[in-house]
């Protein structure tokens, strides 16, 4: 069962330089993936009319289907009519619909239109206007070698209003498509090469693609498999490798059912009980309350920026065991704050450890519950982004394995 070639094309030199993340390209590859098409190429081309005429030519004859963002404004560097007129031998013409769309835009504003616009009507001989409800430019479409092009504005929200309203039909009426089912197993505190190691083990079925997308602490299994795929058999699959992948697997979703974030597995557990958290961060610089924050189970936390200052803090004596002052502290917490659950990370660091991307930093995880108190001590590195967004994650998940009864807690 093939499944259509597409690829994503963006226009301009200010998403090659980097000045504007290319948003467009993510959202368009979503989508594509989701309607059954196979996405092999994001290609970024800047404000050069020869590129973008070889580039259009090379596309024509690898792909089914391009999606082309960008380069349809009325400036002097929009270039992609003009560049698919050039690739294709379809001199550039007035559509008079178009021009009356545009003029009536600028009419809704109460302001004349300046002459430039009237560029942006002028589309390749041949090709079909899409009409713009939302901005100035109008899209437009065509057919070159055994690629179906389509050109829609850079503006974000135009561009996705364009895609849903006229594009998307259109794609579903003219391709066979078989849409892709996508599991996701959603993993923390496992590298991509750990991952990689134990799925080795996992002999897959021929239709089924294994992925992976590392996001530091957290990193995502992608499991790929045809709509056709046999349901009972996908199960067996999932579970073997989230199985095999062992504990570090928090949630699992799909295409049509996203997988729960940690924070939102940890507060479904703390919703349960009726309980509620407060936090001491050390390392993670705020980023567990933002993660936790506007949830009703969160209380608050107490952001410093180093075992230094967490002494200064508390009232503390500084120690060589330098989390027996988190230890002392929690009892008390849980009732100052009117916490049922207290969790304080203790960093042995200054800003000179943190900023040293070489370098690791131990962290101690003290959790005080109802229960007694819990503790877990992590060797963190990187660069200082990702020490913070390591400690945060794992600081969550020292609360779904105390929660779940997974291993890698030790009572005090």
């Amino acid at each position: 069962m093939q499944r259509p070639v597409a690829e994503i094309f963006s226009q301009g030199d200010e998403v090659v330089t980097g000045e504007i993340a290319d948003t467009n390209a993510a959202w368009l590859g979503r989508e594509l993936t989701d309607l059954g098409f196979d996405v092999a190429r994001h290609t970024t081309v800047g404000d050069c009319l020869e590129a973008l005429v070889a580039a259009f030519r090379e596309v024509a004859g690898r792909a089914d289907l391009c999606l082309c963002t960008g380069g349809l404004g009325p400036t002097c560097d929009d270039l992609t009519a003009e560049a698919v007129g050039r690739a294709f031998g379809l001199p550039l013409e007035l559509d008079e619909n178009a021009l009356a769309q545009v003029e009536a835009y600028f009419t809704r504003l109460g302001r004349a239109m300046p002459e430039v616009n009237k560029k942006q009507a002028l589309l390749p001989g041949g090709s079909e206007r899409l009409d713009n409800l939302w901005g100035t430019a109008p899209g437009f479409a065509l057919q070159a070698g055994r690629c179906r092009f389509v050109f829609m504005p850079g503006v974000p929200g135009e561009m996705k209003a364009m895609f849903l309203r006229w594009v998307k039909p259109d794609l579903r009426r003219r391709f066979r498509l078989f849409p892709a089912r996508l599991v996701i197993l959603n993993t923390v505190g496992m590298g991509e090469s750990a991952l990689q190691e134990r799925l080795d083990r996992v002999v897959l079925p021929l239709e089924v693609k294994l992925g992976f997308r590392a996001e530091g602490p957290e990193n995502r299994v992608k499991l790929l498999s045809p709509a056709n795929f046999p349901e009972a058999e996908l199960h067996e699959v999932v579970k073997h490798a989230a199985d095999t992948i062992g504990d570090a697997v928090f949630s699992i979703g799909s295409s049509d059912k996203p997988a729960s974030d940690l924070a939102s597995v940890v507060g479904r557990e703390l919703a349960a009980r009726r309980s509620t958290l407060y936090a001491v961060e050390t390392l993670s610089g705020g980023k567990l309350a933002n993660r936790c924050a506007g949830e009703p189970w969160f209380l608050g936390a107490a952001v410093i920026p180093d075992s230094a200052g967490f002494c200064r803090y508390f009232g503390i004596q500084p120690s060589d065991d330098f989390a027996q002052g988190a230890i002392e502290i929690v009892p008390r917490l849980r009732e100052e704050e009117c916490a049922d659950y207290v969790l304080v990370q203790v960093a042995r660091c200054d800003r000179d450890m943190l900023l040293d991307e070489a370098g690791t930093v131990e962290v101690r995880f003290v959790l005080a519950a109802p229960d007694g108190i819990w503790q877990q001590t992590r060797l963190i590195g990187g660069d200082i982004e990702r020490k913070q967004s390591t400690a945060a994650a794992l600081s969550l998940d020292l609360l779904r394995r105390y929660f779940l009864k997974k291993p890698g807690l030790q009572p005090l």
